[in-house]
């Protein structure tokens, strides 16, 4: 099945057509391209910067749960919103917005996340002469296996405890990464100090 038979699927917010403010105004925190964690498809709604714009943005363009982002250039980073932290997020026009209708959302994450769609996706980008951009088109034409409901739910399922998994080990690298920083530098001390031969 096509994903534009299952899904809903546009660009995100064009920043430079809205009105940024001073101060007042409506503040939102802005996703952008930094913000992704491409290895293992996450956002750090941490470094969102905070921006003010004159108009309300619609919901439309603002992270909710169950949604599906698309990076729309190359590697296709997909996200799936399910944290809180990531809810409210204002998402550029450097994303695709992927609402599933009719099928298991988790189970759409999983297929967009999969090698097949990514082969898919960039053969479509090798094409573009900007930046190897997809189009919602591309998207759209991707094909994924029509399987039962609760097969979908099993695969969804699955496919996020993996990139859980994934972002905990993530996490894991990065403290360790700082002790041994830290054990090397107290290392590095006592050599100068004599304390070691």
């Amino acid at each position: 099945m096509r994903i534009q038979d299952i899904a809903t699927l546009k660009t995100g917010a064009v920043l430079s057509r809205l009105h940024k403010a001073e101060t007042g105004g409506n503040l939102y925190r802005v996703l952008s391209l930094r913000n992704i964690d491409d290895d293992v498809g996450a956002i750090e709604a941490r470094s969102c910067t905070p921006m003010r714009f004159t108009e309300k943005i619609t919901d439309e363009f603002l992270t909710q749960k169950g949604d599906i982002l698309l990076r729309l250039s190359a590697p296709y980073t997909v996200v799936f919103i399910e944290d809180d932290s990531d809810i409210g997020l204002l998402i550029p026009s450097h994303f695709a917005i992927i609402h599933a209708v009719g099928v298991d959302a988790k189970y759409l994450y999983a297929m967009l996340d999969s090698d097949e769609i990514r082969k898919q996706l960039f053969i479509e980008g090798s094409a573009s002469t900007t930046l190897a951009t997809i189009s919602i088109k591309s998207i759209s034409e991707c094909k994924i296996p029509r399987i039962s409901l609760q097969k979908q739910e099993l695969i969804g399922k699955y496919h996020l405890e993996a990139k859980k998994e994934l972002k905990l080990l993530r996490r894991l690298w990065a403290e360790k990464r700082k002790l041994n920083r830290i054990q090397y530098a107290k290392l590095i001390k006592k050599i100068d100090e004599g304390e070691l031969v």
